[in-house]
């Protein structure tokens, strides 16, 4: 019995050592942590949407599937892989080719012919068309990005 009380001692110090590290690297990050502030105009949160309801549908879609490379929402959080989209992209004369180009794709971008609706194609054009210039992101913006890769060391 006095074996078995040394023995799960044994395991309990052992257990702490290994776990006393990580406990402290916990300690440390939490010193860098900072929270940012940010004024919220609560009139234009709950104002109604300037969109129309294909847009706004569109909208959601573009968040779900094309935001993360293309930052189309005008709030730049990180540098993104793919170009900057707007009006000017689908214009009426390159419209067809961007419709080919979404369901397709290319290397860098998944096709999303099956995967995604003639319909919702639609209302991802109609939200593109509402995205104006003046809503891309500014290079003193892209500045304070944070990088897309992981620091090497």
């Amino acid at each position: 019995m006095r074996r078995q009380t040394w023995r799960a001692l044994a395991i309990v110090a052992l257990g702490w050592v290994v776990i006393q590290p990580g406990v402290s690297a916990q300690d440390r990050s939490a010193d860098k942590l900072t929270v940012s502030k940010r004024v919220y105009d609560k009139r234009l949160l709950l104002a109604k949407p300037q969109l129309s309801e294909d847009a706004l549908k569109g909208r959601a879609l573009w968040v779900q599937r094309c935001a993360y490379c293309h930052d189309g929402v005008g709030t730049p959080t990180y540098k993104t892989l793919g170009p900057w989209m707007d009006a000017g992209t689908v214009r009426p004369e390159r419209e067809a080719f961007v419709r080919e180009f979404i369901a397709t794709g290319s290397r860098r971008m998944p096709g999303f012919r099956y995967t995604l609706q003639k319909e919702q194609v639609d209302q991802l054009i109609a939200f593109l068309k509402s995205v104006t210039p003046d809503q891309k992101p500014t290079a003193e913006q892209l500045s304070k990005a944070p990088p897309t890769e992981a620091p090497t060391q």
